[in-house]
């Protein structure tokens, strides 16, 4: 039998302010929340509750008056607070 895994990146983040069984994720802005649940089920087989996203524009860098950029480029992105049934340990 063929298992297919998608093409998404989630990037698991360390957040010690989040209670223990809450999870926070940077994934691609393209991805909604049901998909998050489905692809945290169907690949760690992880029982998902909630799932709350916030949405991250991109930044530039700032222009100085003697013409040099201070700063770098960052791409958009999308925040993702997963609360689980069981506690999470980070590995």
């Amino acid at each position: 039998k063929k298992i297919y895994f998608p093409n998404i990146i989630f990037r698991l983040m360390r957040t010690p302010t989040l209670p223990p069984n809450q999870v926070a994720f940077r994934v691609p802005p393209n991805i909604n929340k049901l998909d998050i649940r489905d692809y945290l089920f169907h690949v760690y087989k992880l029982k998902v509750f909630d799932v709350r996203t916030m949405n991250y524009g991109a930044k530039r860098p700032i222009k100085k008056s003697d013409g040099i950029l201070r700063g770098k480029f960052t791409s958009k992105y999308k925040k993702a607070i997963v609360t689980l049934a069981e506690d999470f340990a980070y590995p």
